[in-house]
């Protein structure tokens, strides 16, 4: 059967698949630097046109992922445009206001219903099928390809994703980024049920016999990983949550952790 050609359209994400990875070492660039770069700085270090990395920066400017303000000169001529990369939970009044909703509806359903999992997952699983481009009748598509093709979705989505396998050669997902790294902290079981079952979601979209079947939260403070196996009949209903980062019981909100959620959303 013919391999099915992706086609190159726009699928709701931050970025397109084929500049969702070049975004992401953009990003990751300009948290690293300990100076603000330029839109040539930038251009210079990932080898693409300065019209494209200006694109991509202010991309990310709009996105909170990126700031962007104007260099002071002493000496004459025309000051730099610079731009400095914000961490995934610094603040940006917009990405802010986001995280803050996200925050306050996580804990409602941490605390309305402990045993919310199973619906988290199918939720994720919905989205995960919406977001994946659907592959055509009778067309075939080999594991290799569903797995690259996940790896770009989930780039996409700032999960900064890598495919990595253990000493058995099975497969396993690093994402080296959450997008809600303190909401997921406090909220394993809510908020990785979603990014499970929208992971699994994609894989049955394509039509992939292989499910993210375990995952470990926050292994470290940037790094998950979700393992990756054969699944002959799918009757998942959620994913198991393993490691130290699960707890039992989700912590109490308190006065104090909304205070400082309602702050950092004013800054």
């Amino acid at each position: 059967m013919p391999t099915h050609q992706q086609p190159s359209i726009y699928d709701g994400t931050t970025g397109r698949s084929d500049s969702g990875g070049r975004r992401t070492h953009i990003i990751q660039l300009l948290r690293d630097s300990r100076e603000p770069l330029s839109v040539a700085d930038v251009a210079e270090r990932v080898g693409i046109h300065v019209n494209t990395a200006r694109f991509h920066l202010e991309s990310l400017v709009y996105s909170g992922m990126a700031t962007r303000e104007t260099e002071t000169r002493s000496a004459p001529g025309r000051p730099r445009v610079v731009y400095t990369g914000t961490l995934p939970n610094q603040t940006h009044e917009r990405a802010q206001g986001f995280r803050l909703l996200a925050e306050m509806l996580t804990a409602a359903v941490a605390e309305s219903d402990p045993d919310s999992g199973p619906w988290l997952y199918r939720v994720g699983k919905e989205w995960g099928r919406f977001l994946t481009t659907k592959v055509p009748p009778y067309v075939t598509i080999d594991e290799s390809e569903i797995t690259s093709r996940l790896v770009d979705k989930l780039d996409a989505l700032w999960f900064a994703p890598e495919l990595e396998h253990d000493e058995d050669g099975r497969p396993h997902l690093v994402l080296h980024n959450c997008p809600f790294a303190q909401t997921a902290s406090q909220y394993p079981r809510v908020v990785c049920q979603l990014h499970a079952g929208m992971i699994n979601g994609s894989l049955e979209e394509m039509r992939s016999t292989c499910r993210l079947t375990a995952l470990e939260p926050h292994v470290t403070p940037h790094r998950c990983v979700g393992h990756l196996d054969d699944v002959l009949d799918d009757t998942v209903t959620s994913v198991p949550l393993r490691g130290p980062a699960v707890v039992t019981t989700e912590p109490d909100v308190t006065d104090h952790d909304a205070a400082s959620s309602i702050d950092q959303a004013r800054c």
